[in-house]
């Protein structure tokens, strides 16, 4: 009889065990397959910033430029929005945006970009080889358009947002279709880990 209570509670622990694991993502999960957070910039603040800066923070990391008349100012809104409700003082979550528009955006302008959407958003900003560097290390794409009479340019960027853990783990990525629920759901799980 002790045998079959045994066998029988063995059973109840694999079963329970087995159903403990961690809630599927929205977004893409990209766990193993992004290199973990690593950079040494200038943030907003004229200060060099470094990824172990973050770390004990969930990070959201943006390229972007301040005069991005569409995909930065949408991202960065929904990214806003999404933080009021799971992190409104951004005590969990910081939002890096790094500028690919260095010969345009000076500290000054990072600083007054991300003032406008809380506390949590923080400007980062390097020299063009570093910027292509890291940009490069995490597959995104940008690239100039040509200069008009008044030097003027367009820049084109891809719109996708990196989201790491506290431990500065690559963990999910989030595109332009994303959507405020499903954000909302995997940074409220992320930031329970």
């Amino acid at each position: 009889m002790n045998k079959i209570k045994y066998v029988l509670s063995i059973l109840a622990v694999l079963a329970l065990v087995s159903c403990a694991k961690d809630e599927p993502t929205r977004l893409t999960d990209v766990t193993g397959l992004i290199p973990d957070l690593d950079f040494t910039l200038i943030d907003e603040n004229n200060k060099t910033a470094t990824a172990n800066d973050f770390l004990g923070y969930s990070v959201a990391l943006f390229f972007g430029f301040t005069n991005c008349p569409e995909i930065c100012p949408t991202t960065m809104h929904q990214l806003s929005s999404v933080l009021k409700k799971v992190d409104p003082n951004g005590a969990a979550i910081k939002v890096l945006f790094v500028s690919v528009d260095p010969e345009r955006d000076s500290t000054e302008k990072l600083k007054k970009y991300t003032n406008m959407f809380g506390p949590a958003f923080i400007g980062l900003r390097g020299e063009e080889p570093v910027i292509k560097a890291m940009t490069k290390k995490y597959r995104v794409t940008f690239g100039y358009g040509d200069k008009d009479g008044e030097g003027n340019y367009d820049v084109s960027h891809s719109g996708a947002v990196f989201i790491f853990d506290a431990k500065g783990k690559a963990r999910l990525l989030a595109t332009q279709s994303s959507t405020n629920e499903d954000l909302l759901y995997d940074l409220e799980n992320l930031v329970k880990r």
